[in-house]
């Protein structure tokens, strides 16, 4: 997979080559973290995209039809209660019938599919009110119906990248400049236009099916019991999956088994750190169970570090990552110890080889990006690793590949201590 991006933040133009784990070191403010964000945009804008659409276009038939049948009979009976749940079903069916024949949307269409449905109902005792309803109706739905699904998708890209990028994707330095993004996988395309932070031309080869998932922030792992008030989109994401409580007790319990079968290794690097499991209360609250404590433990009080090894070993008991998805992690090694550095490393080596994941991970420590190297080359990885090297140019950036010199990485994050050092013998 190839990512190139130009106009797009600080940088002006960047190809990235993303095939196992890909790293991004350097300077501050230098773009790093918009390669992260730019190939979470796209993965999750883009991520099985076609049965979303169709299916918010169901949703909001059955709203349209909802309402339009309260307005017209919750007014003739006392008993609300039933009467609602009549409405409802009654949209419900009436919502799924319409896109079954959506294929042929004009009016006349649905007009006599709404009048056979109708008819075979009690809903309408008075014919002249059903034949208003039949008609509000039918204009609504096929005013709905007859937007394209590549002007609603134009509008979801918009919305994804703008909450990503907090509507400043466009360059800053100068105003009118179009930004362009190009996804390359196995040959095939995805392609974005940008015009002032709002997508106005795509084209995409590509039916994305995998998730990407960005962490950034392991205090995320707090908001767990009120996950819902979020507003990041990045964290409101990852907690979806964090939480995993949409009730079906069969989500994602495959993939799960699979993680544990096939995981010792990496099971036994989180068990030297965090050993037990976060577990929801009944009253929505999550709390870390141990044998190392005498009662359960808010996971507010986790360490900074646990927290991090335990957001990667919640997504693991889910079910949630699997094969070939994508993991974005910006600076993980902030929050942790030059040792649990070096365990993280060994994590994320072995996760990217059992999963076949796409990985990019942005740093600033020469300990983690050293580790990296080193585990890599442990478990015969490193042809899929690479190396890219972040600088400023004013007010632009730029990104270059360095997996074949790596050492201009390390030198780059070592000039603060070796300017430490002048001044300690120089004064």
């Amino acid at each position: 997979m190839q990512l190139r991006i130009s106009n797009v933040g600080k940088i002006e133009k960047a190809t990235i080559d993303i095939d196992g784990i890909t790293v991004i070191a350097g300077e501050n403010d230098a773009g790093k973290s918009t390669i992260g964000k730019t190939l979470f945009a796209i993965f999750n804008s883009m991520n099985n995209m076609d049965e979303k659409i169709a299916q918010e276009r169901k949703n909001k038939i059955y709203v349209i039809i909802r309402m339009l049948l309260q307005g017209r009979l919750l007014q003739k009976t006392n008993n609300f209660a039933e009467r609602m749940q009549n409405i409802n079903g009654f949209a419900r069916r009436l919502s799924v019938g319409i896109m079954e024949c959506s294929n042929d949307y004009r009016l006349g269409n649905i007009e006599d599919f709404l009048r056979s449905q109708i008819n075979k109902s009690t809903v309408f005792e008075n014919k002249v009110e059903l034949e208003e309803f039949i008609k509000e109706c039918s204009s609504r739905v096929e005013q709905l119906l007859s937007i394209p699904d590549e002007k609603v998708m134009t509008e979801v890209i918009t919305r994804w990248f703008n909450r990503v990028f907090e509507k400043q994707m466009s360059p800053l330095r100068d105003g009118g400049i179009d930004s362009n993004i190009e996804m390359v996988i196995k040959d095939k395309k995805i392609t974005y236009l940008f015009k002032e932070d709002a997508c106005v031309n795509w084209n995409s080869e590509i039916n994305i099916l995998h998730q990407a998932f960005y962490i950034d922030n392991p205090f995320v792992i707090d908001e767990m019991s009120d996950h819902f008030n979020v507003k990041k989109i990045t964290e409101s994401h990852l907690l979806k999956y964090l939480c995993n409580n949409d009730g079906d007790i069969f989500d994602g319990i495959f993939d799960a088994v699979i993680a544990k079968d096939k995981l010792n290794e990496i099971y036994s690097i989180l068990g030297e750190v965090i050993e037990g499991d976060i577990e929801e209360n009944q009253d929505g609250e999550y709390w870390f169970k141990s044998s190392k404590y005498a009662k359960p433990l808010n996971v507010k009080n986790l360490s900074t570090g646990m927290k991090s090894f335990a957001l990667i070993k919640k997504l693991l008991e889910n079910g949630s990552i699997k094969e070939k998805d994508v993991l974005i992690l910006d600076e993980p090694e902030i929050h942790l110890h030059p040792e649990w550095q070096l365990l993280y490393a060994k994590l994320i080596v072995l996760l990217q080889k059992e999963f076949d994941l796409s990985m990019i991970i942005t740093t600033h420590s020469p300990y983690f990006l050293d580790a990296i190297d080193v585990f890599s080359a442990k478990y015969g990885t490193s042809h899929r690793t690479r190396f890219y090297l972040a600088e400023n140019h004013g007010d632009l950036s730029s990104l270059h590949d360095a997996t074949d010199n790596i050492d201009i990485i390390y030198e780059k994050l070592s000039d603060p201590m070796q300017m430490l050092e002048n001044l300690r013998y120089n004064g």
